[in-house]
């Protein structure tokens, strides 16, 4: 190979890559709180303030401890713990 194609091959790799970069990096696609609700409205589950709260909490990207505060939310309600193992992982 020559000096021209090598080059033209990292330049075409480099364009491949800087193309795929957004791709490969952008986040999968999230649940909110709207799925936690309708994940315990599915099972049966009347969605009122305390599981709204449960659900909001378990929503928030910013709140490390989410999934365990919104799993005792709705655990402390009566929800069962299946049902808020699958609401919380959806919010």
């Amino acid at each position: 190979m020559n000096m021209k194609m090598k080059g033209a091959a990292r330049v075409l790799a480099v364009a491949c890559a800087a193309a795929a970069l957004p791709i490969m990096v952008a986040s999968p696609a999230s649940a909110d709180q709207g799925d936690c609700q309708y994940s315990l409205h599915e099972a049966g589950y009347q969605i009122g303030p305390k599981v709204e709260a449960a659900c909001k909490t378990g929503a928030n990207t910013w709140n490390p401890g989410r999934f365990i505060q919104c799993f005792w939310g709705l655990t402390a309600i009566g929800v069962r713990e299946e049902h808020a193992v699958t609401a919380c992982q959806a919010a």
